[in-house]
């Protein structure tokens, strides 16, 4: 849903978490992603060590008061404890992921929030996206599946619920978003141009995991690789990136359905 078809003057906080960790060159993409959103009641909750400069000098340098760093010293903390204290120290009504090392489109929030609203349902979660292999300069159509990255969802709702992340340091999101679909609070979003998800060798995921989902995945043709590069290396800024990867020209390349998927009767 578009942010210029919904009435955006009342709407509630939404709190995106981060979890960072000396990768300033990372947050810094991720941090020109959240205040390029066109959703306006917002906060980024960066979660870091306190010996950790690079991140704090990095949020300092933005000067933004829609930008919340939580400095916390948690000795052996998983990530997914981490993630926990962000949900904990967030203020919004809806919490959504934030991951660093990954692309946000401007419309992110409003679509997410709109698909909420509309469905009814506690949260809204990505059924495609576009993967970038940065290695290659490769990108793909993610195959379908609930993309774990790219939830937002109710907090009083979870927290009603008992819903948190594992102490794990690897999966614990894709666990966290099984116990959204065991209560049925999930609704699928089709719309992979807000959201690249990128291969960049530091993911905690692994690569024999990230080889799985570019196997499954459809490959993009040069060209549109080559303007999922420009969104992600910010050679264009976020709003004339989204408005590229919403062209006709881009979006009826897509290969949603493989020619093997549809069986006989």
């Amino acid at each position: 849903m578009n942010s210029q078809l919904m009435d955006l003057t009342a709407a509630p906080l939404i709190s995106c978490l981060c979890v960072s960790r000396d990768r300033p060159n990372l947050l810094r993409r991720a941090i020109e992603c959240f205040l390029a959103q066109s959703y306006p009641n917002k906060e980024l909750v960066i979660v870091h060590p306190p010996r950790d400069r690079a991140t704090a000098e990095c949020v300092r340098a933005f000067a933004s008061d829609q930008l919340r760093p939580v400095a916390i010293e948690m000795p052996g903390a998983a990530l997914g404890d981490l993630r926990n204290v962000s949900m904990e120290r967030a203020s919004g009504e809806f919490l959504c992921v934030w991951d660093d090392d990954d692309w946000h489109g401007p419309e992110r929030l409003a679509l997410q929030y709109g698909a909420i609203c509309a469905s009814k349902k506690c949260a809204a979660i990505l059924a495609r996206l576009i993967i970038y292999d940065l290695n290659s300069a490769q990108a793909y159509l993610g195959y379908e599946r609930l993309w774990e990255n790219s939830a937002m969802f109710s907090r009083p709702r979870i927290q009603q619920l008992g819903i948190r992340y594992p102490s794990m340091n690897r999966f614990e999101d894709y666990d966290f978003v099984n116990q959204l679909i065991k209560h049925n609070l999930v609704y699928p979003v089709y719309e992979p141009t807000a959201y690249v998800y990128l291969c960049n060798g530091v993911n905690t995921s692994g690569g024999e995991h990230l080889a799985t989902l570019i196997r499954r995945s459809s490959q993009l043709s040069p060209e549109h690789s080559e303007a999922v590069r420009c969104a992600v290396e910010f050679v264009e800024p976020p709003r004339r990136a989204h408005e590229r990867m919403q062209s006709e020209h881009f979006k009826s390349s897509l290969c949603y359905v493989r020619s093997s998927a549809v069986p006989r009767i």
